[in-house]
């Protein structure tokens, strides 16, 4: 590409302008309802905001399935933006607003007039926060156009060309920073030049162009936020604030002023930096050299944003570090970090920086407008790899435009490929002495190949029988056909991705009584600031779905990748709203997830097995199946601040179970005692007990469960009642809690049944199926079944309430009613409890378990039942995809629900407890309210062969438990615990301070009694947490928003391919229709040369094989040396 060329793209470039974090941002929390992004940010020479036209005409059709898009507009000011979460404090009806110094006669004590305006959306204070957060908050800034900020490794670069095409020292790592390293990361300069400085920070090593860009110079910006693009490439995330915390928090509490808040989360937008050491500048810089000291990871040398970032490394999913061979390493072994694998990308580890795949269009543009980045991309793999069918061509395959890579691609020492005979050999864009040879997938499938490989050949070349392998094929018809991995069908990710980043949801408080200057437009100062602080970060979860219409709507890997909650503090220092949950444009719940290319390509040793996708011949993957379908684990939920506790007749209560200010830390736990060593004092010196709490009376409140700003409970006598609870955090409110904020003549949110002793909701997440729909933004409809409530009732059994109309924002129509009564023949009465999977309730009664379909709420219908004397008294059930625990009179006993509608009693699934209330199942544990005996944590990792692994009570102290429900914060797993007469029990269950494997899938809890509460009266349920990691329901119904258009969770259908021969039925809800039997997996690996199972089967190829096309030989073709330095 010219210079020239390079200069009219350079605008449009996706660096540049910053499309996706706005346009994602926007959709994904209903601030504005086009899918493909309209908003990017372009500067005229006098810094007036431009529109951006595409250079030619874009039609719908190349929008749709290439992503171009035909202009983009300056973000609108925030003032202009109406809310899309229509949140209590943004709904109709107000007074005139207080003016300062001229209180209101008319507005009654304890309860302030609660509106942002008395006209209409997008007036006075009736704004959208995410768009002023956008402009005040530092995501990204500043982009290319302008100069770094320059003030500690990982933000020193220059702008324009200058960013890339000019090195500065940012990282000592040889590794992502080729033959820079010696340079060191403060930015300093090493020219001949006497007029510069040589201790002054912020300069590039010299004065001088160079294509011999380090992947230190990418990370500058690739960076966001925390976990994509080069930061998994290198082998790192964002630091959770909490993993080896000891050495990042000052020995005496800090409480930052509001000054120094907003000086530290300018540069770095986490709060929690302020209160911690990284917010220093010269602390940040020296973080890598903590590395000797620490003991649980490793920190980057890098800090763009002011950032600290961890090292990712291999892992069982006990949490217990690997070797290449998959040998554990002792967690006290010093020698851990150096002995485990470090799982940055193979390319990276092979020595290639990001500047060998990513050159040329893939980094200056090709002209055109794109919503995304991966649309802009040329480079695929099969443009250096092939198929199992065909050399590469060279020419380059992705949406972005074809390349010729043999012939147009150079380095500054010459060609950048060459074929020697059938070999592809790629020269560094670093070194004129480093080269490398790129393997070809089809010698890797040739048995006659040195570089063939068994395993490659068995995941490429099995068939759909399961069994045959081994051939290839004669036409790409044919392998699309009988291939069960065919590349047309799923991303080469999908096998060779050995980590993926989840970010499991960020805070955004926004505090009025800040004042900071914008990072747009002219950069005017005005009030309101929002930080950025990140929740639970984590590399353990692996999940699939189907990407985006622009990527072919392939099989790709998924993650969660901006789940926010929001609150905001006015002028008098009230939280109006508080940790709340947003809707996007559609109606899906705004905890989003993302189709996502992890760049963290796999080899040898990292490359994903069978049983990573297929249920294992051993069973004890249904936990790992579970995420990876995106049913959700329950281990990642979202409490905040506030843990709701039933009472029964003496009501329930909120309580304060976490400090206020960032990071939100569990009062009591090991994140307490690091950022806030004086409160944690205060805290042991109280005898861990809970301070302060919030109550409301109820008739006989069994059961509660929160959604929004709303408390459902089911009231017992009281039938279901719904509370509002939008002001919980309102210091201003006498009462905040509250069954209707105005006369009950304006809202009737309760319905009586004789006794409700449960209430279920499809979804935690908060959804509105009602919301208007464009074709253009590919959504799917949300299923009706998610405006309901179901209520079990000891007389009418199951009662159904269309709740809808409490997430519509409108504040007129909060009447609800029985919509629909289910108790045929009398069969459900007694009902004492029931859950939610998909379309189908499982209800327990004195009778037994009850499987109930809502495929059609208003008319229910009994699919199944297993009354044949296997429960006795059944108390409580959940479920986790393939399998049913149920609790009663015995203790806890599965059911295998493969088949939903025919329950199957696991005869080998009992474990007998003496007093087994409630349930909870986390992952690979399954965790019983044991009554006097305390709480029962049970092995569930197969199953069919539940084990009691350890009953705790604290010493003796928890001896009434009844209820639990389980959550994370930072770094850490959290049990809430209805311990009966004793009130509330917070345990911590996994920390990094007391369980050596704490970032694994599922290390073994150590539970720690840290905090009670002393209810009024016995507490007997807790509300559960937001479900931040399920994506879709057991029968296939989406839940949360896709950032990408097109991109979605599998169907039941596509599920069943993973798990079930073929035999199935078509239909939806296929029941007991469908045919067929499990599908089971071993690992492979190659042993003495021979393919073999983890049982010792040896897995032979197909005996012919159909003979390789046969190819001309490729001569490469000469490229002229460029006269450019390094």
């Amino acid at each position: 590409m010219s210079i020239s060329i390079q200069r009219k793209t350079a605008r449009k470039n996706r660096d540049a302008v910053r499309k996706t974090l706005w346009g994602a941002a926007l959709y994904n929390n209903g601030g504005f309802n086009l899918k493909n992004y309209r908003f990017g940010q372009a500067y005229g020479p006098n810094g007036v905001p431009l529109r951006l036209v595409n250079y030619t005409p874009v039609t719908a059709r190349d929008t749709q399935e290439r992503g171009i898009l035909p202009f983009l507009d300056p973000v609108p000011r925030f003032n202009l933006g109406a809310p899309g979460n229509i949140l209590r404090i943004f709904e109709k009806g107000s007074e005139k607003q207080l003016q300062l110094g001229d209180p209101t006669v008319f507005e009654p004590p304890g309860k302030p007039l609660r509106r942002l305006s008395e006209r209409g959306r997008g007036t006075l204070n009736r704004i959208d926060p995410v768009f002023l957060g956008l402009q005040k908050t530092r995501l990204h800034d500043p982009l290319l156009g302008f100069l770094g900020s320059n003030d500690h490794p990982g933000d020193y670069r220059s702008s324009g060309c200058s960013a890339c095409h000019v090195v500065y020292a940012n990282d000592r790592s040889p590794t992502n920073s080729g033959w820079y390293p010696k340079y060191g990361h403060q930015g300093l300069s090493f020219t001949a030049d006497q007029t510069i400085p040589k201790n002054e920070k912020g300069h590039p090593i010299t004065h001088q162009f160079t294509r011999a860009i380090p992947s230190s110079q990418c990370m500058n910006c690739h960076m966001h936020q925390g976990n994509l693009f080069v930061n998994p490439y290198l082998g790192y995330t964002w630091w959770d604030q909490e993993t080896d915390g000891k050495l990042m928090y000052p020995k005496e509490q800090r409480e930052p002023t509001d000054a120094e808040l907003v000086r530290v989360t300018q540069r770095n937008p986490e709060a929690a930096a302020a209160r911690g050491l990284w917010g220093d500048l010269e602390f940040v810089a020296r973080v890598a050299e903590l590395n000797p000291k620490l003991t649980k990871t490793q920190f980057a040398d890098y800090h763009g944003h002011g950032w600290v970032f961890r090292a990712v490394f291999k892992h069982d999913r006990k949490g217990d570090l690997l070797d290449l061979n998959d040998n554990k390493i002792a967690h006290d072994d010093p020698q851990k970090f150096s002995k485990a694998v470090h799982l940055k990308d193979i390319h990276l580890a092979r020595g290639m920086q990001c500047a060998d795949c990513h050159f040329d269009l893939d980094v200056h543009g090709n002209g055109n407008l794109y919503g995304e980045p991966r649309n802009a991309t040329t480079i695929n793999c099969i443009d250096c790899h092939g198929t199992v069918a065909r050399r590469p061509t060279l020419i380059t395959t992705g949406n972005g435009g074809q390349v010729d890579l043999l012939n147009t691609s150079n380095t500054p020492f010459g060609p950048r490929f060459m074929w020697q005979g059938t070999q592809l050999i790629q020269q560094s864009t670093m070194s004129p002495d480093i080269r490398w040879e790129i393997p070809q997938t089809i010698d890797t499938v040739d048995p006659a190949s040195p570089h063939y490989n068994a395993k490659s050949a068995y995941a490429k070349t099995l068939q759909r029988d399961g069994k045959s392998w081994g051939a290839t094929l004669a036409t790409p018809e044919e392998q699309k056909r009988k291939f069960a991995h065919d590349n047309t069908a799923m991303d080469c990710q999908v096998c060779h991705t050995s980590w993926a980043t989840s970010c499991f949801g960020c805070h955004l408080p926004m505090k009025a009584n800040t004042r900071t200057p914008q990072n747009k437009f002219e950069g005017v100062t005005s009030r309101n600031f929002t930080t950025y602080n990140p929740q639970v970060v984590r590399d353990d979860v692996f999940m699939l779905g189907i990407d985006g219409t622009v990527k072919k709507n392939r099989m790709a890997v998924i993650r969660s990748s901006s789940a926010v909650v929001v609150s905001s503090q006015n002028q008098n220092r009230e939280w109006v709203y508080s940790q709340a949950q947003t809707v996007s444009a559609e109606g899906y719940s705004g905890q989003a997830f993302n189709p996502h290319f992890a760049h963290t390509t796999s080899g040898v040793g990292t490359t994903k097995n069978c049983a990573d996708c297929h249920i294992s011949k051993s069973n004890d993957n249904n936990a790992w199946m579970t995420q990876l379908l995106g049913f959700g684990t329950g281990t990642v939920n979202f409490f905040g601040r506030y843990a709701y506790v039933a009472e029964g007749t003496r009501g329930f209560h909120g309580v304060v179970w976490t400090e206020p200010e960032e990071p939100q830390a569990a009062i009591g736990s090991y994140l307490h005692k690091l950022a806030y060593p004086a409160n944690y004092q205060k805290h042991l010196d109280a005898h861990l007990e809970l301070k302060e709490a919030y109550e409301h009376g109820g008739k006989d409140v069994q059961d509660l469960v929160l959604r929004g700003e709303y408390l459902y409970t089911a009231n017992g006598p009281g039938g279901m009642e719904v509370f509002d609870v939008a002001n919980i955090d309102q210091k201003g409110f006498s009462e905040r809690i509250v069954t209707a904020p105005f006369s009950p003549l304006g809202q009737r949110t309760y319905v009586h049944t004789p006794y409700a002793t449960s209430v279920a909701l499809p979804s935690t997440l908060a959804l509105d199926p009602a919301r208007v729909r464009l074709p253009e933004n590919e959504e799917q409809p949300i299923d009706m079944f998610y405006a309901y409530a179901f209520v079990s009732d000891r007389e009418e059994g199951l009662v159904v309430i269309n709740v809808a109309t409490l997430v519509d924002g409108d504040p007129d129509n909060n009447f609800l009613k029985k919509d629909a009564v289910f108790n045929p023949g009398g069969v459900l009465t007694g009902a004492s409890f029931v859950a939610t999977a998909g379309h189908r309730l499982y209800m327990t009664t004195p009778r037994g378990l009850h499987v109930i379909n809502v495929s059609d709420p208003m008319n229910p219908w009994i699919e199944s039942e297993v009354t044949n004397g296997f429960l006795r008294n059944p108390r409580c059930v959940a479920t986790r995809w393939r399998y049913a625990f149920v609790t009663d009179d015995d203790g806890l006993k599965v059911l295998d629900i493969t088949n939903p509608a025919r329950p199957v009693p696991v005869s080998s699934g009992v474990v007998r407890l003496n007093h087994a209330q409630r349930l909870y199942v986390a992952r690979t544990y399954a965790y019983v309210a044991n009554g006097k005996e305390g709480l029962a944590i049970i092995d569930i990792e197969n199953p069919e062969r539940p084990r009691l692994d350890q009953m705790f009570n604290a010493g003796g102290a928890m001896n009434d438990t009844r209820a639990l429900q389980i959550g994370s914060v930072n770094a850490s797993m959290y049990a809430l615990v209805a311990d009966g007469h004793h009130g509330l029990r917070v345990l911590q269950l996994i920390s990094p301070d007391t369980v050596p494997g704490a970032q694994g899938f599922s290390p073994r809890p150590n539970p720690k009694l840290i905090a009670t509460y002393h209810t009024h009266g016995d507490a007997i349920a807790v509300s559960r947490g937001l479900d931040r990691d399920r994506v879709v329901d057991e029968t296939g119904g989406q839940t949360v928003v896709f950032g990408r258009r097109g991109s979605r969770p599998f169907h039941l259908k596509e599920m069943e391919r993973f798990y079930w021969r073929p035999g199935f039925a078509d239909a939806k809800d296929a029941g007991a229709s469908r045919g067929g039997s499990v599908y089971r997996v071993e690992d492979v690996s190659v042993v003495n040369g021979n393919l073999t199972t983890t049982s010792g089967t040896t897995l032979s190829p197909l005996p012919t094989a159909t003979p390789l096309p046969t190819e001309p030989p490729i001569e490469p073709t000469p490229l002229p040396l460029l006269p450019l330095g390094r």
